[in-house]
């Protein structure tokens, strides 16, 4: 008897933390991420590495983890013949309600926002409804990141202008789509990375 209610109450719980679980997903809904029902979506791709490369791409967008406070996913571009694996990622992102954050994939950072539901120092803000200021004026040397509110878009632009060969990212998010652009790179376009929606 005693085992039997230990069991039914072990179910119990499960099905409540499951219930818990859809609910905060359903409340943490952004609309400048993609669609829930969506795991990999079709690009326009153009890259410059060793030779320039014009093709069609899809972008994986893998949910790593559902939190108090938001989910955490990937987005990784399928394998591309001539481009480094660790280009392929765009990186993680913490998705909130009103807030979408780039993470740095540290295992001390992924670690911290999964057991302490604690967001790292070192995330950025790549899309919320404010437009953000960059820190730094357009001439002074260091990583400028700011945010255009632009309609229904959402564009996040950084760069680092300390060395030529600084490393440069932008994302345009657009309201119930997801991601439209995206574009990476070091200075003088060296191993670029464009992607634009392919619209159906």
């Amino acid at each position: 008897m005693k085992k039997f209610l230990i069991i039914i109450l072990t179910i119990g719980i499960v099905f409540f933390s499951g219930c818990k679980v859809t609910y905060n997903t359903e409340k943490i809904k952004n609309p400048f991420f993609f669609n829930g029902s969506i795991q990999r979506i079709e690009y326009k791709g153009k890259f410059l590495f060793d030779d320039l490369i014009e093709k069609n791409v899809k972008l994986n967008i893998v949910k790593k983890a559902s939190l108090k406070y938001g989910e955490l996913y990937e987005l990784k571009l399928e394998p591309i013949e001539g481009i480094p694996p660790e280009r392929l990622s765009l990186g993680y992102f913490y998705v909130q309600k009103d807030k979408i954050y780039k993470i740095v994939p540290t295992k001390e950072n992924l670690s911290k926002l999964k057991t302490k539901d604690e967001l790292p120092s070192d995330s950025v803000i790549v899309c919320q409804d404010k437009e953000l200021k960059d820190p730094l004026s357009r001439d002074r040397l260091g990583f400028h990141h700011y945010i255009v509110v632009n309609g229904d878009k959402r564009e996040y632009h950084s760069f680092n202008n300390q060395i030529e060969t600084g490393y440069y990212e932008s994302f345009t998010w657009e309201k119930d789509k997801g991601l439209i652009y995206y574009r990476s790179g070091y200075g003088a376009e060296k191993d670029a990375i464009e992607l634009k929606l392919k619209e159906n």
